[in-house]
């Protein structure tokens, strides 16, 4: 029931965010935007290429880290295509736990990885994405109160401000706690769970910072003239963007992501920020999804001819 609720409540997510991008793009002419997707620089179609290339290594290291604290030992070979499929189909189909599950369990249940392992490889990897989230979201509303309003609805500064300090001390308080707790075990139901230490903990706050920055120049690259004085606008919408996507399980936030980046940054030509989007989705989405759905074909290929590894 509660999965039938789930696929419905996205549905009418998808629904709303399809009404709300036609309300946006009201008199918008495609013709123009067609037209400005064609006037993208080459270089910036480069530079975009190489930083999905580098947003994609990136992820990697999020399972590398969570291998170490399981304790299991993977090639990275293995490692960087079980991350790669995973968060390919994650990205683009949602439910991440279904979707990604699945290709890291094919993928790592092959050199001895149980499933329990992979669930907590899975939630240390979740965590360390939204360990990055929380901490720019954090430091941008402190250091920038008066960010642009999201279409009509103005956050008053101090509100933001407040926002912010208050989601720091909750990432201080995280670190203070695993201090204490220095790298134990817990019981939840029936799995032990792993716990970081703080040293574990600022590298997982590195890679979500660090992965969450290059993918938003992915982005920014393809901007009309973009000017590094945006960039932080960019990412605040971005991370909006990329956080409401995943609440709502929207399958490669479609729809969802685009609105709230619209609504983020009135201040950009609307004609060349759809064109930056349409063209975002493609170089970070789509032409990854082809190359991981190849790669995992080849690998499910290959493990029906070769035997079990030990």
């Amino acid at each position: 029931m509660r999965n039938i609720l789930v696929v419905l409540a996205t549905i009418v997510v998808l629904a709303v965010s399809g009404v709300a991008l036609h309300h946006l793009l009201a008199g918008m002419v495609w013709n123009n935007v067609v037209t400005a997707v064609h006037a993208i620089p080459r270089a910036a179609l480069a530079a975009s290429a190489m930083l999905t290339a580098a947003s994609y290594f990136i992820l990697t290291g999020f399972d590398v880290l969570a291998l170490r604290l399981v304790e299991r030992r993977v090639p990275y070979k293995v490692t960087a295509l079980a991350a790669f499929t995973s968060y390919i189909f994650s990205h683009n189909l949602g439910f991440a736990a279904l979707t990604g599950g699945a290709a890291r369990y094919r993928i790592y249940g092959r050199y001895g990885v149980p499933l329990g392992d992979v669930g907590q490889i899975m939630i240390v990897a979740g965590i360390t994405f939204w360990l990055g989230a929380f901490l720019l979201l954090g430091l941008a509303f402190v250091i920038m109160p008066d960010l642009p309003a999201i279409g009509d609805r103005a956050v008053p500064p101090a509100f933001q401000t407040a926002a912010g300090l208050a989601t720091l001390a909750l990432l201080a308080g995280y670190m203070v706690s695993l201090k204490i707790l220095d790298g134990r075990s817990v019981r939840l139901w029936r799995w032990q769970v792993h716990l970081p230490t703080w040293r574990m903990a600022i590298a997982q706050f590195l890679l979500g910072t660090l992965d969450l920055l290059t993918a938003t120049a992915v982005l920014f690259v393809l901007l009309p003239a973009p000017d590094i004085a945006l960039y932080p606008a960019v990412l605040v919408g971005y991370l909006l963007a990329i956080i409401s996507s995943l609440l709502v399980h929207a399958p490669g936030g479609l729809g969802v992501f685009e609105v709230v980046m619209i609504a983020a940054l009135p201040q950009i030509d609307r004609t060349g920020l759809v064109a930056a989007l349409l063209t975002f989705r493609l170089v970070y989405y789509l032409i990854p999804l082809a190359i991981g759905v190849l790669l995992f074909a080849g690998h499910e290929i290959v493990t029906l001819r070769r035997p079990r590894a030990g």
